[in-house]
């Protein structure tokens, strides 16, 4: 084999390579916490939100043509949830995978799972690319009965080729947060549980 053809061959090799391997594109969710709640009255209730190693883990996945496309979702649901609580919740505390911390008691449990998360592309690059977050939020009380349970969806949109698609994915989170944060604030038999537990 002369230098040309070894040369040819190394080439090929090297990029039939690549071309297997393929890349991973990370759309990561925005790192600061959402903030911009709406004002109101909270709710006199202490609560527990519990965070699950599932929820941490949540992710969508998408494999095409070698490369693979990831949205790691969960541990922004597993920071924000707490911090949305605390807007909505007189007393919140922090669990982790059902435990609370020693020496602490709660009147309910807020538990919120990633139901369904996906990502749409157009078929060109000014086709419409969507992202659609659904999240399920569970209200038990101390002895694991359900007071309130409800999926509430966040969604945007902009150009598959001509959006920055952590920005579509941002928006997409911020309107799951605001809705999450009316549907819970608004739900009577939370409030209803709220007013029975009062002193």
């Amino acid at each position: 084999m002369n230098n040309k053809t070894y040369f040819r061959t190394f080439i090929l090799i090297a990029l039939s390579s690549f071309l297997v391997a393929g890349c991973t594109h990370m759309i990561q969710p925005p790192k600061q916490l959402f903030t911009a709640y709406v004002g109101q009255e909270k709710i006199h209730l202490n609560v527990g939100v519990n965070i699950t190693d599932a929820l941490r883990k949540a992710k969508w996945e998408k494999h095409s043509m070698g490369d693979t496309w990831v949205i790691p979702i969960g541990n922004s649901i597993a920071s924000n949830a707490p911090a949305l609580a605390r807007h909505i919740f007189d007393d919140v505390i922090d669990m982790s995978d059902g435990q609370l911390p020693p020496n602490k008691t709660v009147a309910a449990i807020l538990t919120p799972k990633v139901a369904y998360i996906n990502r749409t592309m157009g078929a060109t690059s000014f086709g419409e690319s969507i992202v659609d977050i659904k999240v399920e939020w569970t209200l038990n009380d101390s002895n694991g009965n359900t007071i309130w349970v409800d999926t509430i969806n966040g969604q945007s949109s902009g150009s598959t080729g001509w959006t920055n698609p952590e920005t579509i994915l941002k928006k997409a989170l911020e309107d799951l947060l605001l809705k999450s944060e009316q549907a819970i604030s608004s739900a009577q038999a939370i409030k209803q549980f709220a007013q029975k537990k009062s002193p």
